[in-house]
């Protein structure tokens, strides 16, 4: 047995996870993951895609949530506190990618949190949240920041939880920032402190299990990044734009966007705006120019190491 924490949840888990960390074995779990094979309801296909899989998806009568990814897993999420895998490869490395990505996120769905297909880094003592559509330059600019001194909290699924006074806060996934080879050369990162994703897949994993922080930390800036020429490098998003954008960047399948749901997810977009301030954000061109607007938002005290 294994034991790790992520995601604000002590987990015990029949398989390994390696992206995680490591767990008190004192502690009880909020999450078990186990290794069993079972039956798939009917199952329909989703947006998901990851290394160029399609997912699938399904719900019973017992609202057990199911995930099933061709070759590689189907996975069944329980009351939020326990995880099926069903491996369908002998690859260890990609069950645990597979694992910790959208499948953990159903267990998060079904406790609650707000989730978002973000990157986030705590700056100072605020967490700051960076979204877009797929090469907007997510884990980019969260790697920039990191470069500048500020902490990973989350890469590709970011989870918000709420105060009982409704203010939000990020809840640190794990220790690992995925970024393309271009932006370990562009932000000068050494090579030899990242470790490569895995053979035919130009990433490099940074891993700062050393000094990774679980406290929760206040939801304090979100950014939606775009490249579009034609709009204000930076705008305020209004009202009425704050829960459709915010549901553009839900990370679990469509599937799940039932009614009630949905009324559920734009009162948490609500509550996040009265905790944090969200911009529509131009990403700055080149490496130069992020590294130069980074430097322009952290505090004083963080540039002076």
């Amino acid at each position: 047995m294994h034991y790790y924490k992520a995601f604000g949840l002590n987990i015990l888990s029949e398989i390994q996870l390696p992206e995680l960390s490591d767990g008190d074995a004192k502690s009880d779990p909020d999450l078990y993951i186990k290794s069993a094979a079972f039956e798939l309801p009917a199952l329909g296909k989703t947006q998901l895609y990851r290394r160029g899989v399609r997912a699938s998806f399904g719900k019973d009568a017992d609202e057990n949530l199911y995930l099933h990814w061709d070759n590689i897993a189907s996975f069944k999420a329980t009351n939020g506190n326990y995880l099926y895998v069903n491996a369908l490869t002998n690859d260890g490395n990609l069950i645990s990618l597979f694992t910790v990505s959208e499948a953990i996120g159903l267990i998060l769905f079904q406790r609650g949190l707000f989730l978002l297909h973000a990157s986030s880094v705590q700056v100072g003592n605020e967490g700051w949240c960076f979204m877009g559509t797929p090469g907007a330059g997510k884990s980019t600019t969260a790697a920039a920041f990191i470069k500048a001194g500020c902490k990973l909290l989350s890469d590709d699924l970011t989870a918000i939880a709420f105060h009982e006074d409704g203010s939000a806060y990020i809840v640190p996934a794990y220790p690992q920032l995925k970024i393309w080879d271009k932006t370990v050369a562009g932000l000068h990162y050494s090579e030899s402190e990242l470790h490569p994703v895995s053979e035919g897949v130009n990433k490099f994993s940074y891993e700062p299990k050393s000094d990774f922080s679980h406290e929760p930390v206040p939801l304090k800036e979100v950014f939606f990044l775009h490249r579009a020429r034609n709009r204000k490098p930076l705008a305020a998003l209004s009202a009425a734009e704050i829960p459709t954008e915010t549901l553009k960047h839900f990370p679990l399948p469509s599937q799940l966007l039932t009614r009630d749901v949905l009324k559920r997810l734009f009162l948490q977009s609500f509550q996040c705006s009265k905790s944090a301030k969200l911009w529509k954000k131009k990403r700055p061109d080149g490496f130069e120019n992020l590294e130069k607007w980074v430097s322009e938002c952290i505090p004083e005290q963080l540039i002076a190491g």
